[in-house]
């Protein structure tokens, strides 16, 4: 029996990208870098943590000197501008309230970090509606290490089987295979279809209507 459903933020239950390319914009400008890049192409570069995007936007021509500079002014822009754009996808409020009248937990698992991601679940969804939430931090591994998927499990005393996996990227998938729980891929988020079936998840949803329908 399914016990818990364990989200992924970004591309999965808000659509970010928009604010997410506004504060990388604002860095390479930040460094002297007249931003170049589109929707599709910030969409290729998220996934991995914030790091990960810089490095990807500055073409990898930082030094870890820089990049943890350009990372510091990044957070504080992004953090001003987190839910300017930031918006619940169509279907997502109205599966989980479903969800929570069955007694499923709910838990977010991103690689956003962990301030960001807590601010913006809460002002979208409003402080404790879901069970877990956590983001990324200094020190501690990120997705697709299994680690963070493993601490909520954990903390509400689940087995891997009792659990599903919802995210829209490769990285998802790969977690929850890490972790052994059964992977729905949501293919409305910023990875492409063909990008999710080659990770080969357990499944693959086109509306987020359809989360409800699987528990």
């Amino acid at each position: 029996m399914i016990k818990c459903a364990i989200f992924d933020l970004d591309g999965t239950l808000v659509n970010t990208l928009s604010d997410l390319g506004r504060a990388t914009a604002y860095v390479l400008k930040a460094f002297g870098t007249e931003p170049k890049w589109t929707d599709d192409d910030y969409r290729a570069f998220v996934g991995n943590g914030a790091k990960k995007l810089l490095e990807r936007a500055f073409e990898h021509k930082l030094t870890d000197e820089q990049l943890n500079k350009a990372l510091d002014i990044f957070k504080a822009k992004y953090n001003e501008i987190l839910i300017d754009n930031a918006y619940v996808y169509d279907g997502i409020k109205d599966s989980l309230d479903k969800l929570k009248d069955k007694g499923i937990k709910l838990a977010v698992v991103t690689n956003k970090p962990h301030f960001s991601a807590l601010k913006m679940v809460e002002s979208l969804f409003g402080k404790d509606y879901f069970d877990i939430i956590i983001g990324a931090e200094e020190n501690v591994a990120k997705k697709p290490d299994p680690f963070t998927t493993n601490l909520v499990l954990k903390k509400l005393g689940l087995l891997p089987q009792e659990a599903l996996f919802f995210g829209d990227s490769d990285v998802d998938i790969y977690t929850a295979k890490n972790a052994g729980l059964k992977s729905v891929g949501c293919s409305w988020g910023f990875r492409s279809r063909e990008c999710l079936l080659f990770a080969s998840p357990s499944l693959i949803i086109d509306s987020a209507y359809s989360i409800a329908k699987l528990f």
